[in-house]
């Protein structure tokens, strides 16, 4: 049936052209058929998504539009084909339902699942899908109207395969029995929640809880509500496919609109209804007829079926031949009389508070409300009028492309010639100093216009041109007065300034590149100059000393059109406008960031074929721009509503490996965006490409972007062209975070989106792995050292070991020499005794040597014994001394209490050498009572001391005497003690010291001698652990 309806509807719009009255042509309109990619003509439903992309329905499944291509869905995964699409729409979680021919569809990121519960005889051919306040989702289908609950959709989401249970819509069967009229069409909501349900007869209206009302009836056999639009409870519209017209119900009243018409579609938006007949309509709450819009015959002799106004405010027509796409158009084309000939207006200027047009064949128009007049006759006879200004006195100047200068009182004009001064006849502007002279610039110099002081002449001209033959043939296209007098003129030289009849070419310089020709200047309130230059765009700078300075330049990279420019203006509100070969362009520099806005033939602007532009402010709030092509009248009020910033999307991020590959790198995906979360990459995929875009459908060439990655050092950078992705090689392993914003055309920059991620460093560089390294290093390290000093241990354990055995040795060789030593001396006393016929004292002498000889052989064996065994053995000895004087010997023997004379050990006859020097070298020789005194006493933990003192006649004295004998005596006992002492350290024992003092009376004469021996305390513990002291040698206690 819908076939047939837009065969008939294409048949009566070729059969009834016409237009209705209150058209207003101020839209435009820009066709996309399969010339510009549209994969299929045939469109059947229309929808923009959160997101801002245009979703289109066709015969061939689901198309996705971006305002630069189409993406086209038209196979399910599981396999289903989606085939004719006639509904879409989305849920909060921005996935869309798709309502087919076929059932129900769902769309996740790009990717259809096909609800296979849904697509069985019930609940195919689906027309329209409507979410509730809850989330429900309402399904007209061929068999009625069925609710799908939200927990239900839910499970949908996770898993389409699951099976449902659609609720049906109550009472629907009762009213209507008969199971092939209950196709249900259309549905709305009103401001109370309540479902409106279009049927193949009837309306119905549906509130939770309440039963089922009709609230209109067919009065035919068939009528099929296509299309439904509520504005509320008490006013709505439907478009009933067989009555040919629309309906309005208005507090229950049916009124019949736009009769004898078929209408495809009904949308009650921004407080309107819009109507899709032969044309687009409005209509308010109040109006009684609606108001065509634009007449559609003209563009199309297609048939119309879905009307869409999205939140961009573009109109969205779908057509069986593509699709249209209706803008309001900010520029009205000012009609032009016939006289204007080819339709180009070469100037602009204002006289005596009205417009003025300059036209070729030196004709000039004033404005007389919506129409050009013609003033006076023509002044030339095919140049056209370039520029007009009037001077101080009222006098309107008017300059031409190359027949002169000419002056206007309002009545009559006067052309000026060679005899008047003028020595140029191409001019191409007129602008005033700051005396009030006028100055007009044209092809070969500049001519001043001054006052003449001549009665018939009232003005005069004098004509400046460049001397040098480097300015021969500059052409002068603008100029102005600086704040300093100076002139800047524009030429296609660059910069040159005049000043007291001088000119100075001042050359400018962008990086590498020289800007060779400027058209304009023009200098705003805030003393900023701007330049309208040809292949370097706009720049800025300022009059400083007489120069002049850059201080930015504007090309395509910032978002202009064109870098090169006819003209530039500065409107009363400081915004800069300039007019380029392709487009017009708005720029507010002093916005927080520049906000630049275009506007070409896509927004009513010239086409693309236009030439000359020239930009005029006329009355404040109104841009007049005139060019080869015309007349356009632009209110700037338009640019005053703040616009709402658009948002920027990152759509997709890939891997050089493929396209969802990055997804097993992240811990989830975005429900909304589709985006990997917590994305962490390994170091081998340092590789991304990032896509984003900016769905702005207005004029998509003029959206901008800019990204960068932080974490690379890179700073902001500008998207080149229309390229909408960028690609990143060579990552180092660290997080980065991908940052974009988007500019749309009217120059809002959007909110950053961004997408963090992170590199991770090879497994070597990961800081678990440096961590083991570390750790295995350490251990290593300290397995060497400890290695190492276990290595040391046992070279100091055998160096300590070889020590001790060399010391014993050396023990024992000198023990070994004073066994012999002491024997002889006892042997000597004996001889003595002997010869001296003491045979009594030889006998016990002998006895008693015979028994210190056995303690001798029996200690010999010893290096150490216990310190009693050593006294034991001095005192048999001095027993054995003191027999071989005749006048007895004193001695005494005192021992510290603290001294454990039976556990401290001392090397075995230490002491007895000590002792028999004492005896033979100092009281031998002593005439007075002899005394010796052996004193042992401990010095502190570590040490004892023991001190032997006599009274004998000093160590000098002994020595004197013992040279004098026939038969001397060997000393060796004094050496052989302090190298025994010397031997404790080295094995380990501890340092052993032997000190001699010679004791003197009161008189100084010597009084003795006292030995001190230092030992260190040794006791059978640390003996019996010495290797070279095996058990059996080691003394016990009470030996």
């Amino acid at each position: 049936m819908k076939r047939v309806a837009r065969l008939l509807m294409g048949l009566m719009m070729s059969l009834l052209p016409f237009l209705s009255q209150g058209q207003t042509e101020s839209f435009v309109i820009e066709t996309i058929g399969l010339r510009q990619g549209l994969p299929t003509s045939d469109l059947h439903a229309l929808f923009r998504d959160a997101n801002g992309y245009l979703w289109l329905g066709t015969d061939i499944g689901l198309v996705r539009y971006d305002g630069y291509g189409f993406e086209t869905i038209s196979v399910a995964q599981e396999g289903r084909w989606l085939g004719l699409v006639n509904a879409i729409t989305e849920d909060r979680n921005g996935q869309l339902w798709v309502g087919t021919e076929d059932g129900l569809f769902v769309v996740q990121h790009g990717i259809a699942h096909a609800v296979r519960s849904l697509q069985t005889g019930r609940f195919v051919r689906m027309n329209h899908l409507l979410f509730d306040q809850r989330q429900n989702l309402w399904c007209a289908t061929s068999s009625g109207a069925y609710r799908i609950d939200q927990a239900d959709l839910q499970t949908l989401t996770t898993n389409p395969a699951a099976t449902v249970h659609p609720r049906a819509l109550p009472d629907y069967e009762k009213w209507v029995p008969k199971l092939a009229d209950r196709r249900v069409f259309s549905l709305a909501f009103d401001e109370q929640n309540r479902l409106y349900i279009g049927g193949k007869f009837d309306l119905f209206r549906y509130q939770p809880g309440k039963p089922l009302e009709r609230i209109w009836q067919s009065p035919g056999p068939k009528v099929e509500i296509q299309s439904l639009a509520v504005r509320s409870s008490s006013d709505l519209m439907f478009t009933p496919l067989g009555l040919s017209c629309v309906i309005r119900l208005r507090n229950g009243q049916e009124e019949r609109l736009l009769n004898d018409r078929i209408s495809s579609d009904v949308a009650y938006q921004k407080n309107h209804f819009w109507h899709l007949s032969y044309g687009l309509y409005r209509q308010g709450a109040g109006d009684a007829q609606p108001i065509q819009e634009i007449n559609l015959y003209r563009k199309t002799s297609g048939s119309f079926t879905k009307l869409l106004l999205d939140q961009e405010g573009i109109f969205w027509i779908a057509t069986n031949e593509g699709l249209l796409k209706l803008r309001r158009s900010g520029f009205e084309r000012f009609p032009l009389p016939t006289s204007v000939a080819g339709n180009e207006i070469s100037g602009l200027g204002r006289f005596r508070g009205q417009l003025l047009v300059g036209a070729p064949h030196g004709r000039l128009f004033v404005r007389k409300g919506n129409q050009l007049q013609k003033m006076g006759r023509d002044l030339t006879t095919i140049a056209g009028i370039s520029a007009l200004r009037a001077d101080a006195r009222g006098t309107l100047w008017l300059a031409t492309t190359y027949q002169g200068l000419f002056s206007f009182d309002g009545q009559t004009a006067r052309q000026y010639t060679a005899a008047d001064g003028l020595g140029d006849e191409g001019f191409n502007d007129i602008f005033p100093d700051r005396a009030g002279n006028l100055w007009a610039v044209g092809d070969v110099g500049i001519t001043q216009i001054r006052t003449d002081s001549v009665a018939d002449r009232r003005y005069r001209l004098r004509f400046y041109e460049p001397v040098t033959n480097r300015y021969k043939f500059t052409i002068f296209y603008s100029g102005l007065a600086a704040p300093d007098g100076t002139l800047w003129l524009a030429s296609d030289y660059g910069l040159v300034s005049f000043r007291h009849g001088k000119f100075t070419h001042h050359r400018l310089t962008i990086g590498p590149v020289t800007v060779r020709s400027i058209r304009k200047i023009a200098l705003d309130k805030l003393g900023r100059v701007w330049l309208a230059t040809e292949g370097q765009g706009l720049l800025q700078g300022q009059f400083v000393g007489g120069l002049f300075r850059p201080v930015r330049q504007y090309t395509t990279r910032d978002g202009l059109p064109s870098n090169t420019f006819n003209d530039v203006m500065v409107d009363s509100k400081g915004r800069i406008w300039a007019g380029g070969s392709t487009a017009l362009t708005c720029l507010i520099p002093d916005a927080a960031a520049t906000q630049i806005r275009n506007f070409d033939y896509k927004d009513g602007f010239f086409g693309e074929s236009f030439q000359n532009p020239h930009l005029f402010e006329y009355p404040n709030d109104t841009l007049w721009i005139s060019s080869s092509e015309g007349l356009l009248r632009f209110p700037l009020r338009q640019l005053d509503p703040i616009q709402e910033a658009p948002s920027s999307l990152i759509t997709r991020v890939r891997l050089r490996d493929g396209k969802d590959a990055i997804f097993q790198y992240a811990d989830s995906r975005d429900v909304r965006s589709g985006l990997p979360v917590r994305c962490q990459l390994p170091a081998s995929l340092n590789a991304l490409t990032f896509s984003f875009a900016l769905p702005s459908l207005v004029n998509p060439s003029f959206n901008r972007y800019r990204f960068r990655l932080d974490g690379s050092g890179e700073s902001w950078r500008q998207a080149a062209g229309s390229d909408r992705s960028v690609t990143y090689a060579g990552l180092k392993p660290g997080s980065y975070t991908f940052r974009m914003v988007g500019a749309s055309a009217n120059g809002i920059w959007s909110s950053v989106v961004s997408f963090p991620f992170e590199i991770l460093p090879p497994v070597w560089q990961r800081t678990w792995f440096i961590a083991l390294v570390l750790a295995g290093l350490s251990l290593g390290i300290w397995g060497l050292i400890r290695y190492r000093e276990q290595q040391i241990k046992r070279r100091e354990v055998e160096k300590n070991r070889l020590a001790q055995l060399i010391a014993d040795l050396e023990t024992r060789a000198i023990r070994a020499q004073m066994n012999p030593h002491f024997i002889f001396n006892c042997l000597n006393s004996i001889q003595e005794c002997i010869l001296a016929d003491h045979t009594d004292a030889a006998y016990r002498y002998l006895s008693k040597f015979s028994r210190l000889l056995r303690m001798v052989l029996e200690e010999s064996a010893r290096n150490f014994h216990a310190i009693h065994h050593e006294l034991e053995l001095i005192r048999l000895y001095l027993e054995l001394e003191s027999m071989r004087f005749d006048q007895p010997m004193h001695y005494s023997i005192d021992v510290d209490p603290a001294i454990d004379t039976q556990n401290w050990q001392i090397p075995s006859l230490l002491l007895q050498p000590l002792v028999e020097n004492a005896i033979w070298h100092g009281l031998i020789h002593q005439s007075e009572p002899r005394q010796l005194r052996l004193e042992i006493r401990q010095n502190d933990d570590q040490t004892f001391t023991c001190i032997l003192e006599d009274n004998g006649v000093g160590r000098q004295r002994a020595a004197a005497l013992s040279a004098q004998k026939l038969v001397t005596r060997t000393t060796r006992g004094l050496a052989l003690v302090t190298e025994r002492l010397q031997l404790l350290e080295p094995a380990g024992h501890g340092r052993g010291t032997l000190q001699i003092e010679d004791l003197v009376d009161a008189e100084g004469h010597p009084a003795g001698t006292c030995v001190r021996v230092h030992l260190p305390i040794i006791t059978q513990i640390a003996v019996r652990a010495s290797p070279l002291y095996p058990p059996a040698y080691v003394p016990r206690p009470g030996h």
